[in-house]
């Protein structure tokens, strides 16, 4: 459940950034999807995925949140995930795939170094639906490769690249409805319950 929604924010912050206002006009409202490229007019674009590294796991042993609501109170669960996100470059010259990943190297360096001017970091770190942590000190370097054969059965290259970014984050789920829950609606008390406290 937490995939979609991950994969979807990470997409949507580079839309925001290589947006028709990007400085390098040739990357102005560049193609960034959850899906891998299949068509030619999908060229050049960004695949971005998530590949996890750990466990899905919750937040302590037993661990139950709640919050006040009409008549009682929910309870929910606090998960915790973590892996990297992978932002594969897709294109049909070594120039054009080159070009984008030192654009997409400019982006991580920019959120890193002033995070004000980054729409990608504020995009990511301010989510209501899932929180994200992303390392912007290290930037994976993988997967350079240049491949004979496209998806639309022609005998032309494609050139690929992968950039990495450790990401660990949580998100809440409400536990009688299963229903993804933005994080910013919940207001942690100490205790809910009519019983007495142990202590």
């Amino acid at each position: 459940m937490y995939l979609t929604h991950l994969k979807t924010m990470l997409a949507q912050a580079l839309r925001l950034t290589f947006d028709a206002h990007y400085p390098v006009q040739a990357l102005r409202s560049l193609k960034v999807d959850i899906e891998f490229p299949l068509r030619p007019q999908d060229y050049p674009s960004i695949w971005v995925d998530f590949e996890p590294t750990g466990d899905l796991e919750t937040i302590g042993i037993d661990h139950v949140e709640y919050q006040d609501v009409t008549g009682g109170a929910e309870a929910y669960s606090r998960w915790r995930y973590q892996g990297n996100a992978t932002f594969t470059v897709a294109a049909m010259s070594s120039l054009e795939r080159d070009t984008i990943v030192d654009e997409l190297i400019r982006v991580f360096a920019i959120a890193r170094g002033n995070p004000a001017i980054s729409p990608l970091r504020t995009y990511v770190e301010d989510n209501p639906l899932i929180a994200a942590n992303m390392d912007f000190d290290t930037i994976g370097m993988r997967g350079f490769s240049a491949s004979p054969g496209t998806p639309w059965q022609t005998d032309e290259v494609i050139y690929e690249a992968t950039l990495s970014k450790e990401v660990i984050g949580e998100f809440l789920v409400a536990n009688l409805s299963g229903v993804f829950v933005p994080i910013s609606e919940i207001k942690v008390s100490e205790y809910t319950g009519t019983e007495p406290q142990p202590w």
